[in-house]
C-alpha cells in the first residue's frame, strides 16, 4: 500500500494507493489517517511505505508510521 500525505494548496492530503481519502487543516490530523491506514495495510499483510510533500515542496520516502494505540 502507498500512502501520500501532501500539502496541497492550503490543506494536507492523505491518499492510499493514488486514491484521495482526506484532506485536513493539520498535518497530525492527516497522520493520524496514515497511521490508520498503515494499521490495515498491516492487518492484510500488506507491504506499506510513505511519501511526505513537505509544504516546501520536497518528496521524502518513510517508512510507514506506527498505528497508534487504541483507546476504548
Amino acid at each position: 500500500m502507498q500512502i501520500i500525505v501532501a500539502w496541497r494548496g492550503n490543506k494536507w492530503v492523505v491518499e492510499r494507493d493514488a486514491v484521495g481519502v482526506g484532506a485536513y487543516a493539520y498535518r497530525s490530523h492527516a497522520m493520524d489517517m496514515a497511521r490508520a491506514l498503515a494499521a490495515k495495510a498491516s492487518s492484510l499483510g500488506e507491504n506499506c511505505y510513505l511519501l511526505i510533500r513537505e509544504q516546501d515542496g520536497a518528496w521524502q520516502e518513510r517508512p510507514c508510521p506506527k498505528p497508534g494505540r487504541e483507546t476504548g
